[in-house]
């Protein structure tokens, strides 16, 4: 067939990239295309008007028509052209995390104008999440290959509430948690999300997490600091009836990660003194399957559910009377060695320590008590709406020698001392503790019932003085519950069983009314068996108001009623107080 054929011409189709995609060959072809046929049709050009339509061989009319298809084809390709090379930088990516909803904050514009070249970023396109649905960070395994910016990670709210126990249902690992690998990076980021030079760094709590876009390495700086106002009345000795502020906690500290490596130190600056709260380090590893850590250093223990929380979590302003009261010799923290074992369900911390670090024993030459702690977990059963938590603990302590035994209780807030339930006794040798804790969830409501008693043996003899009193029994009980008005699921981190801080669906920095909760709280105590022991019993409850994950303004109004052997105020009384607090945890 003649290649001039009007049957040859109709076979020319225009030039189409394929996929969208414009290559320098593609407008070279089109650009010698046209050049031909142009000439051909120059040279038709000069066939005589007379000549028929199709004289020679050539359709003048169609190779026209043709030729004027092609020009136009010229003119959009150089435009599309254009438009690709000035985009060699591709404008930064905003993906939007899978727990969202359909209405939000929209993700931030690329800047207008020409911007440097940078090299392609690859950009991972997230689905929303499932309700209920637990969500784990994916990372790359190739880090960045410049120091530029490549991704941000926003949240979109109000998110959806996820279900009780998984990871989606706190925002952060409680702060006496090592930052166990693969444990941490479970809990979905809490807000913005950079990656930057091959280093993601996570806003979720105001300062940065530093993380390798593998998750083996990360570091931050941690912090908290509680500030708390009581105003106390209603008891018939006019000293309790106190009204004054004061810092529960102002704390500044490190923590980071090398892959199986993990550690923490953190010092406490309150009381106008400098202690040190948290210095430990964990490895982790598998033991028949299971996740294990092994921890050396000065560690807050784990005994009971509300003992195992730390200030920045609990839902009052001070922890329940089982937790205050069973409290060994030693206090909240130990210098010594922990091991926990991890199942899907349940968990195993065991623990030996002497003295916290802050111990007089060293200037003292004195020796430590030495404690030994036991505490395990268990979720018989769960669903997207629900769990039950059973839990139990223990301790045994061998105490040093002193000359006698005291412990003060605090019933109403940290902001009023003196009224507290007085035990003054004979000196102590040793102590053997034990408790229970049964804790549900029911969409945003949640319960706890804890129970608890301590056996303590006493010395017979101190240097020359003689003990007639062998040994005695404290008990204590709580039991208390809530609800998240706003709709949050209740702050439980299964993964040890205790409080975390709560995961805020429509949090005020994004325009929501953060989340609200409500409380009530019961709790009894009878240390009536022992020499100089006491009975007492409080009431209390409250409106936490969480502005965003990691910031909180707590009220608390609690009764109290002590009757106390000895003492500075001995006999029965009761006694009421307003408090609030302010906190932050970062």
């Amino acid at each position: 067939m003649n290649r001039h054929s009007p049957d040859a011409m109709r076979s020319v189709r225009p030039l189409t990239p394929q996929s969208g995609k414009i290559t320098f060959r593609h407008a070279f072809f089109a650009g010698t295309t046209v050049l031909l046929w142009s000439g051909e049709a120059l040279a038709a050009s000069r066939v005589p008007s007379s000549a028929p339509a199709s004289a020679g061989g050539v359709d003048v009319r169609a190779l026209a028509e043709l030729v004027k298809a092609q020009a136009q084809q010229i003119h959009d390709l150089q435009a599309r052209l254009a438009n690709v090379e000035k985009q060699t930088k591709p404008a930064t990516t905003h993906i939007r995390t899978a727990t969202q909803t359909a209405r939000g904050t929209r993700p931030s514009q690329p800047p207008s104008g020409p911007q440097p070249a940078r090299p392609p970023a690859s950009v991972t396109v997230l689905r929303a999440a499932r309700p209920g649905e637990d969500i784990t960070p994916q990372f790359g395994t190739t880090p960045a290959a410049d120091n530029s910016l490549f991704s941000t990670q926003h949240m979109i709210y109000p998110l959806t509430a996820a279900a009780p126990g998984t990871a989606g249902a706190v925002s952060a690992i409680p702060s006496g948690s090592a930052p166990v690998m693969g444990v941490a990076s479970k809990i979905p980021a809490s807000a913005r999300t950079t990656t930057v030079g091959g280093l993601v760094l996570n806003w979720g709590k105001g300062l940065p997490e530093i993380t390798t876009p593998d998750g083996d390495y990360s570091f931050r700086v941690r912090g908290r600091i509680l500030a708390d106002y009581g105003a106390a009345f209603g008891s018939r000795f006019p000293v309790q009836n106190v009204s004054r502020t004061t810092l529960r906690a102002v704390r500044l500290g490190v923590e980071g990660r090398a892959k199986q490596l993990s550690w923490v130190f953190e010092g406490d600056y309150s009381n106008n003194q400098l202690t040190v709260v948290s210095a430990y380090a964990t490895w982790s590893d598998k033991m028949a399957g299971h996740l294990a850590e092994y921890t050396i250093g000065n560690k807050f223990n784990e005994r009971s559910f509300d003992g195992s929380t730390g200030s920045d979590a609990t839902v009052f302003l001070d922890r329940d009377l089982v937790a205050n009261a069973l409290l060994p010799v030693k206090g909240w923290y130990g210098l010594g060695g922990a091991f926990k074992i991890f199942g899907k369900s349940w968990h195993v911390a065991a623990q030996i320590s002497g003295d916290d670090i802050n111990s007089t024993n060293v200037t003292g030459n004195l020796r430590d008590d030495l404690t030994y702690e036991l505490r395990t977990h268990w979720i018989p059963w769960r669903s997207k709406t629900g769990l039950i938590h059973l839990g139990a603990w223990g301790f045994y302590e061998d105490v040093k020698p002193a000359a006698t035994f005291a412990q003060s209780i605090r019933l109403l807030a940290r902001t009023d001392d003196a009224f507290a339930a007085r035990i003054n006794s004979n000196p102590i040798a040793n102590s053997l503790a034990g408790g229970l804790e049964l804790f549900g969830i029911w969409k945003s409501a949640w319960a706890l019932a804890e129970y608890g008693a301590r056996h303590m043996e006493f010395r017979n003899t101190y240097g020359s003085q003689t003990y007639n009193f062998r040994a005695g029994t404290i008990q204590a009980a709580s039991l208390q519950a809530g609800m998240f008005l706003t709709g949050e699921t209740p702050n439980y981190f299964a993964h040890t069983g205790q409080w975390s801080t709560p995961r805020v669906l429509n949090p005020v920095s994004d325009g929501g009314i953060g989340a609200w909760e409500v409380a009530v709280r019961g709790d009894w105590l009878d240390a009536r068996d022992i020499p100089g022991g006491t009975g007492a019993w409080s009431a209390t409850a409250g409106v936490n108001w969480y502005i965003v994950n990691y910031m909180r303004l707590m009220l608390n109004y609690t009764h109290a009623h002590v009757n106390n052997k000895a003492g500075a105020y001995p006999g029965a009384t009761g006694g009421n107080i307003i408090g609030a607090r302010a906190g932050i945890t970062f």
